[in-house]
Parts: structure tokens; sequence; C-alpha cells
């Protein structure tokens, strides 16, 4: 079981990273409400913290899908997903804005910057995943999971004027304007 886990580990890993490309384009090649959604809708630092967190979920829940449909039993893996997401995005804004705020955006140092962050949220993941499972929180995530989406969705359009929403490149806030 534990091979398991770690084979899973790292295709989410590899999946999840290489689905940012895409995300980060999505928006900008079909620009509508549904994929305002999902994906990116300006460069600011929001937007891309909710590009990561979806990225994240729906490589996931795609993979949950498919090992779930092979009978393969992953204890946690809800709880593993959000716990692991979270401490994804608290340790890639903890390393990046200084970063950030000191040299500016470089999307090279960022990519660096978000593998390094992701290998080490995924080993998180596993090491959840390799627990006793625990059905409570895992129900409990299937309520919180699609919540931080909602609330996601709801910053993009009504982002706080603040500089964590400002999108630096466009000079707006949230949804650029047709």
């Amino acid at each position: 079981m534990k091979e398991n886990n770690k084979k899973i580990m790292i295709i989410k890993t590899i999946a999840i990273f290489l689905s940012l490309f895409l995300f980060s384009y999505v928006y900008k090649w079909i620009p509508n409400f549904l994929t305002s959604l999902i994906f990116p809708v300006n460069e600011s630092l929001f937007e891309h913290l909710k590009m990561i967190y979806n990225a994240e979920v729906i490589v996931s829940l795609i993979i949950y899908s498919v090992i779930h449909k092979k009978n393969i039993k992953i204890n946690n893996y809800m709880l593993a997903l959000l716990l692991s997401t979270i401490f994804n995005l608290i340790l890639f804004y903890l390393i990046y804005l200084p970063i950030y705020n000191r040299f500016g955006s470089n999307l090279i140092m960022t990519m660096i910057i978000y593998l390094i962050t992701l290998i080490i949220s995924q080993y998180i993941f596993y090491l959840i995943t390799i627990r006793k499972h625990n059905e409570f929180y895992n129900k409990l995530c299937l309520i919180i999971i699609p919540l931080i989406s909602i609330i996601l969705v709801y910053f993009t359009y009504k982002p706080l004027k603040t500089e964590f929403f400002f999108d630096h490149i466009k000079e707006i806030y949230g949804i650029p304007n047709k």
C-alpha cells in the first residue's frame, strides 16, 4: 500500500506542476465566466494562489477518480489533499514573497520555488495517507475544499483593494474590462 502511495505522490507532483502551465493561459485563451471560476484572470498574487489551489485540487481529484475506479484504497486522501495544498500555499508564499518584494517577478525562480514547495507538500500528502484512516476528517474535507473554492471565486469578482489582489502589469484589481 505504501508503494502505491509513493507512486501516486510522484505522479501527482508531476501532473500538478505541468498543469500550472496550462492553468496560466486558459482564461487568456477563453475569457468567460466559467474559466474565471477556476483559472487566474490577472497576474495578481491572489490569482496565482487561486491557480495553485485549483491546479492541486483538480489534478488530485482526477487522480482520485482513476485510483478509485481501480479499487486502490488510499487512506485519508481528502484530508491529505486539503492539508498538503494549504501547506504548499503557505510555504510557497513564505519563500516567494520576500524574493518577489526584493527582486520582482522572475518566472524561472517562481517555478523553482513552486516545484520545491510542491515536492515538500506532496511528501506531507504521502505521510498523511499512510496514517490510520479517519472517515470524519475526510468527509469534513468534502465540505471545506469546495468552500475554499467558492471563497476564491468570490475574491476574483470582489477583490480587496490591497497589494495582494493588484495586478501590476495591467494595473487592475479582479477581472479585466473587455
